[in-house]
């Protein structure tokens, strides 16, 4: 009978052993999410690219281009009379 309960007494102490490991585990993919969410979070306030270690820009800005409208060209432009306001004295 002494063996059997040996075998017991080490089936506890493994199930306990055990049971340690998937509580270490658990607070493990608690803090694996948690620091997931906080680097979610600073990447949406300060995208990190490449260029930024290597002195590029800090961020992409978009390309646009400056013209006149097609409906007034320059000899439209020069032909118009401009309006004069005159100033209130206060």
């Amino acid at each position: 009978m002494g063996s059997l309960q040996e075998m017991e007494r080490l089936l506890r102490s493994k199930d306990e052993k055990i049971k340690d490991l998937q509580r270490l585990l658990e607070e493990k993919e608690d803090k694996i999410i948690q620091l997931r969410s906080k680097l979610d979070k600073f990447q949406s306030i300060l995208p990190q690219t490449h260029s930024n270690f290597i002195g590029g820009p800090r961020k992409q800005r978009a390309q646009g281009i400056s013209a006149e409208p097609q409906a007034m060209r320059n000899s439209d432009i020069s032909k118009s009379v401009s309006r004069k306001f005159s100033k209130t004295n206060r």
